[in-house]
This record gives C-alpha cells, sequence and structure tokens, in this order.
C-alpha cells in the first residue's frame, strides 16, 4: 500500500488545487496523472518518444526513446535543450513499474503529523496528515472526513472543552509579541473578549502595555465570498470551503475591522494597524462522520466529532476504529508525531512493464527540479520564461 492519493479512490486530498503537479520535497516534484496505468503491453509499450513545448508558440521538440529492454529499470543520459532559452531537460531513469513511498521524518520545526489507516468495501489506505501542509491537512469524501488543527501549548483543558459548545467555530490566536507564545480564545460570533493590559508583556515588546483590548467575533461564514462591485460578503454554501470570520477590535480610543480566514495562516491586516497579530482557525464538525484530530504540545490528541447532534470531545485511542456515516468505512489513528514532516519518493516496483515513468530534472541556471513523467500524462512546470510542457508518450502513428 502507497500513500498515493487518486480520484480512482473516494478518498482525496483536500488542497482546493490540483495534485497533478505538486512537491514531493524541496527539489522533487510530482507530475502524474491519477488514472492507473493498463496492465496491457500493447498499451504500454514503445516506441516512446519525449514531447516538450514552451508556451502556446511553436511546434514543439520531439525526442525518441532507446530502451534496451522496457521491463527493466535503466538508466538514461540525455540532455534536451529548449531552444532559444536558458532551460535544460535531462532524462535520467526509466522505470518500468512506479510506485510512490510515503513517510514521516521527525523534525522539530515541523508540525505535528498523524498515520491514518482507512478501511471499508474495496478501501484500504493508509496516508499521513500534517497540521503545516496544506494539501494534508484534511481528507474528505461524501461518507465523511478528517481533518487536523494544531493548538499552541498555551490551550488548556478548558479550551478544549469549549470547542465543544454549539456556538464555538473555532479559535483566535494573539500574539502579543513574537517572541512569545500565542493567547487563544474560542470564537463565538456575537461574543466579545477582553484581552488586559498584562497580557502584553514588557514595554520594549509592546508600546500599548497596561492597554486592555477588547476583540468581538462579529460575523462567521463557512464559505466566504465577496462581491467585487458592492463588496459585500456572503457564503456560498454551508460547507467549511473557506472558513473565515468578522473582527472587530477595541483600544487606545480606536477601532479596526477585519476579516481573517482559517486558510491562510499569515495575518492579513497590516502588522502597522494593531499592537498585534492575529489568526482564526476553524474547527468545522457540521455533521456525522466529519472528525477534528485536534493536536496539542505535550498533551495526549483529541477527537471532535458529532454525537447524537451535540459535539464530543474523546480522547484518540491509538489504532482504535472511528466509524465515518456509512458504517461500512472507518479510520484508525495509528502514529502520532510531534514534528515531522512528510516525504514522498519514488521508486520501481517490479520488472514487468505495468506502470512506465521517466525521471527527468529541468535546469534553468542554477536552479534544478526533478520531476516524474508518466506515460501518457503531461507535466507543467513553470518556468522565468513561461511553461512548459513535458509529455512521456507513445510515438503517434
Amino acid at each position: 500500500m502507497h500513500n498515493r492519493i487518486s480520484t480512482t479512490q473516494i478518498w482525496s486530498l483536500v488542497a482546493r488545487g490540483t495534485l497533478a503537479v505538486g512537491l514531493l520535497s524541496a527539489s522533487v516534484a510530482i507530475c502524474a496523472g491519477a488514472r492507473a496505468a493498463s496492465p496491457h503491453h500493447q498499451f504500454l509499450g514503445g516506441p516512446w518518444e519525449v514531447f516538450l513545448k514552451l508556451g502556446m508558440e511553436g511546434a514543439g521538440v520531439r525526442v525518441p526513446l532507446s530502451i534496451a529492454d522496457e521491463n527493466q529499470p535503466q538508466n538514461l543520459s540525455v540532455t534536451v535543450p529548449v531552444m532559444g532559452t536558458p532551460i535544460q531537460v535531462q532524462l535520467e531513469r526509466y522505470v518500468p513499474d512506479l510506485k510512490w513511498e510515503t513517510r514521516a521524518v521527525d523534525d522539530p520545526n515541523a508540525g505535528p503529523a498523524a498515520r491514518l489507516s482507512l478501511r471499508g468495501e474495496s478501501l484500504q489506505q493508509d496516508l499521513w496528515l500534517c497540521a503545516r501542509e496544506r494539501e494534508r491537512q484534511s481528507i474528505s469524501a461524501h461518507i465523511g472526513s478528517v481533518a487536523m488543527r494544531e493548538l499552541p501549548s498555551s490551550a488548556g483543558a478548558q479550551l478544549l472543552s469549549e470547542l465543544t459548545e454549539p456556538e464555538v467555530v473555532g479559535v483566535l490566536l494573539l500574539w502579543p509579541s513574537e517572541k512569545e507564545a500565542p493567547l487563544v480564545y474560542p470564537a463565538r460570533p456575537g461574543k466579545t473578549v477582553t484581552i488586559p493590559g498584562s497580557a502584553w508583556g514588557s514595554p520594549t515588546h509592546n508600546s500599548a502595555l497596561g492597554t486592555p483590548w477588547q476583540v468581538s467575533v462579529l460575523r462567521y461564514v463557512p464559505h466566504y465570498s465577496i462581491d467585487r462591485q458592492t463588496k459585500e460578503v456572503t457564503s456560498q454554501s454551508d460547507k467549511p470551503e473557506n472558513p473565515a470570520v468578522e473582527v472587530r477590535v477595541e483600544g487606545e480610543q480606536r477601532e479596526h475591522k477585519q476579516w481573517l480566514w482559517s486558510q491562510f495562516s499569515a495575518s492579513p491586516h497590516r502588522q502597522q494597524e494593531l499592537p498585534f497579530r492575529i489568526r482564526f482557525v476553524d474547527f468545522p464538525v457540521g455533521g456525522k462522520g466529519a472528525y477534528i484530530l485536534a493536536m496539542t504540545p505535550g498533551a495526549p490528541p483529541q477527537l471532535l466529532c458529532l454525537q447524537d447532534g451535540k459535539k464530543r470531545l474523546m480522547p484518540v485511542e491509538l489504532g482504535k476504529r472511528y466509524s465515518f456515516d456509512d458504517q461500512r468505512y472507518s479510520f484508525a489513528v495509528d502514529e502520532v508525531r510531534p514534528g515531522a514532516r512528510i516525504e514522498t519518493t519514488w521508486k520501481n516496483g517490479s520488472d514487468l512493464l505495468v506502470r512506465p515513468a521517466l525521471v527527468a530534472t529541468i535546469r534553468q541556471g542554477a536552479s534544478a527540479q526533478q520531476v516524474v513523467l508518466e506515460l501518457g500524462q503531461p507535466c507543467h512546470q513553470k518556468t522565468n520564461v513561461g511553461t512548459l510542457v513535458a509529455l512521456y508518450r507513445r510515438v503517434p502513428q
């Protein structure tokens, strides 16, 4: 079992974008289609070529491939310059049966991660969720979802219990200074929290020493949308596709209103307008079969879900299976890492022509990007001179 999310399966990473071209690590990219390759040699075997084209103009370049044995891995040494540009494409390796491997590498500077096993009818899949990697923060399908949320160490048991209240839509994180841990408050639409002046620490950290501030959550929308002409904010649906809250901050005889979006960790307001940074993190438990895995440093992980119409919080039991809305499907949290980055690498699975692919490096000056080209699936790579399209294909008849 390999942690490669495919559209042929009912689960998909919620990335709000395409996963056809995505980062594997700091230097490796996936350029692959979601469909599985056919096992029939007559549809997979050569003759093959690589077609390269920059932008929409021109005819492109066709590079024939010579593979001695299509069932065996083979090193390649082919360099193709893209005429009129500093770009070179180096074909380095041929593999007949491409496989993907995903692993978690401990990293104290990374966020928490958890390995999940999904089971059900025609479903047996293991994958990693990572709180600080947007494309790995959640999984979603029509039968349910699991999302990971990271809370700071300052979030105690009281805050976790408040997340079960019906009106709480998430948490607000407020940084008195970048050198201090954030203050954590539940986000309740229509409610105001008062931040005492003593929370700001020393005058060297903040000029608002001794000045209390009030933060009010005016409004919550699960699917933020704005009319560009009227500037009216509405929610396109009840699903948490783009959750946001409008807040009002009052203090020092001034007032400021601002929208905060959960999907964007950076503070959207200008730093000079407020004496602190503020962020909204949503905790959407909107239906049966939806779970949130809450991770707090130094504390056991917790699951937030909806049971009998009420939000419930429970400690995670490693290996225990939790059912989705469709009882035929379930998940388990098999492993938790307090800090880890997720790496995905390619390998050859067998000496059979099953899923042929090429490993290549696209060079542009001092930069180099490794890509994996699967047969028949175009790879779109952005460059300084336009988008380069690379396609590994059978030679057109």
